[in-house]
């Protein structure tokens, strides 16, 4: 036989052997049991529960980056309201102010010897923006159409609420947790924590505490936002992207319009945001997205299964795929949005200073300095440069939890026993919250907000229309008082 016959026939026969380990991988994959549904007479002990949910919506606790805009009377009144409407936890629990805006209750467990638990969410808001856009009253707390309307309904006092609504149940059947419980509340999470989840997790430290697990906001129910998956997905975060604002800035000559240079530092900035729009960052599959991808496969055809068991061949792929639409673009690479525009405050003055700023989400396994100096070559061939916005302020990407840990498992059995309906996967999650605070203190940082979205649910959080369901807010407490019992 020929050279060239024998070597086509070698690469033929392992090609095929290839394809046929791909295809026993997929195969070796079953699909997941049917899912399951809740019964909802079992929400029906939580009725009222959005009731109270709604009195902390009316209190408008919305942090703002200067301090001397803030009401820091509302600030106080909620504190006071949650003490109010929960009054056994108050009462029986331990409680603390760590800081102004803070709040830490623990529920001492039967067993000193097992690691304690951290059930945290923050109570402030942003602010609501265009009040002509909402349908109600930002701040009304509304119940009606079967939801719960206002700000904070999504993000997040519904879980503040939920944990508390769960240790007030429990505390009535005289309950003990096995394990101690904290349950920790900050009050400035939206700009940043310092007051808050900082202060909390520093009087944390002080004592000694070393957590097993943290709970806080992150991943959803996600309902219909991957299509190919044949239910809900519940998505537990399990990593956490890092952050950084950075400004790109050139320098002009001022002057009248009608005699421009051939570069204006208007033009320079535009020109060093389109680079940075043309040059993305390099796709990524991440040790967590790679677990994403197994653990989603049971709930996918047998096409994606194939393409989610063989990540070693099928990588490009996939990241191709995923960088197609924004959602899942994020999930595989650093991504960098130009939000800010500045220059000359009249139409015909050119301005001596321009700038933008990018806000940026590092992907695990990048880091601030190396996101930063690559911005700065790509603005520098426009002629411009890049700088931190805020005086340095940046966060790296939060270490990855793992999902062989009792936290995990504990969360996924009450995702499967609250939402049946649902698979629970890890999951990377792409925005910021106060877990940077705590990590050190917990051998696992967990991301999950017990209630069910879809995509047009999150058209409210950050926007107008916040609301989440009564049925919603009712299941977010069962899932607390399940995990509870659990620990």
């Amino acid at each position: 036989m020929h050279v060239v016959g024998i070597v086509a026939l070698v690469l033929g026969s392992a090609l095929l052997a290839l394809l046929a380990t791909m295809l026993a991988r997929a195969a070796a994959c079953h699909r997941a049991p049917a899912p399951g549904r809740l019964d909802a007479s079992r929400l029906d002990a939580y009725a009222g529960a959005e009731g109270r949910l709604a009195a902390l919506i009316r209190v408008p606790t919305v942090s703002r980056f200067d301090p001397a805009e803030e009401d820091d009377g509302a600030f106080t009144r909620l504190k006071a309201e949650a003490l109010r409407l929960y009054p056994l936890a108050a009462s029986r629990l331990l409680r603390s102010e760590p800081g102004d805006r803070a709040m830490l209750f623990e529920w001492p467990g039967r067993d000193a010897s097992l690691e304690p638990v951290i059930l945290t969410a923050h109570y402030d808001v942003v602010p609501p923006g265009d009040e002509g856009a909402w349908d109600r009253p930002p701040f009304s707390g509304e119940i009606a159409d079967g939801y719960v309307h206002g700000r904070g309904a999504q993000d997040v006092k519904i879980m503040m609420a939920a944990a508390l609504e769960a240790a007030e149940r429990l505390l009535r059947s005289d309950f003990v947790p096995r394990r101690t419980v904290f349950l920790a509340f900050g009050g400035d999470e939206e700009t940043g924590g310092v007051r808050g989840a900082a202060s909390i997790a520093a009087v944390l430290r002080e004592r000694g505490v070393r957590a097993s697990f943290l709970l806080d906001e992150g991943g959803f129910v996600a309902e219909g936002m991957l299509g190919f998956a044949d239910r809900p997905l519940a998505l537990v975060g399990v990593a956490e992207k890092g952050y950084v604002d950075v400004a790109i800035v050139a320098s002009g000559s001022a002057g009248h319009a009608s005699m421009p240079p051939r570069h204006t530092a208007a033009g320079l900035v535009a020109k060093a945001v389109s680079l940075s729009e043309a040059r993305p960052f390099p796709a990524r599959i991440t040790a967590t997205l790679a677990r994403f991808l197994g653990d989603l496969a049971p709930y996918a055809p047998f096409g994606y299964r194939l393409l989610f068991r063989n990540l070693i061949v099928t990588a490009p792929l996939v990241k191709a795929a995923f960088s197609a639409a924004p959602t899942t673009n994020a999930l595989v690479r650093t991504t960098c949005a130009a939000t800010m525009l500045s220059g000359s405050d009249k139409e015909n003055v050119l301005p001596d200073r321009a700038s933008a700023v990018l806000n940026v989400r590092v992907l695990p396994g990048d880091d601030v300095a190396g996101t930063m100096a690559r911005l700065d070559a790509i603005a520098a061939r426009a002629g411009a440069r890049a700088d931190f916005a805020h005086h340095g302020y940046a966060v790296e990407p939060l270490p990855e939890s793992p999902v062989d840990h009792d936290g995990y498992r504990l969360l996924k059995a009450a995702i499967g026993e609250v939402f049946p309906e649902a698979g629970a996967v890890p999951f990377m999650f792409t925005a910021g919250t106060d877990t940077k605070h705590y990590v050190g203190l917990c051998e696992a940082i967990y991301r999950f907000e017990p209630i069910l979205q879809s995509a047009d649910d999150l058209k409210g959080v950050h926007g107008p229309n916040e609301r989440v369901s009564v049925d919603n807010a009712r299941r977010c407490c069962l899932f607390y008082e399940t995990l509870l019992r659990s620990l």
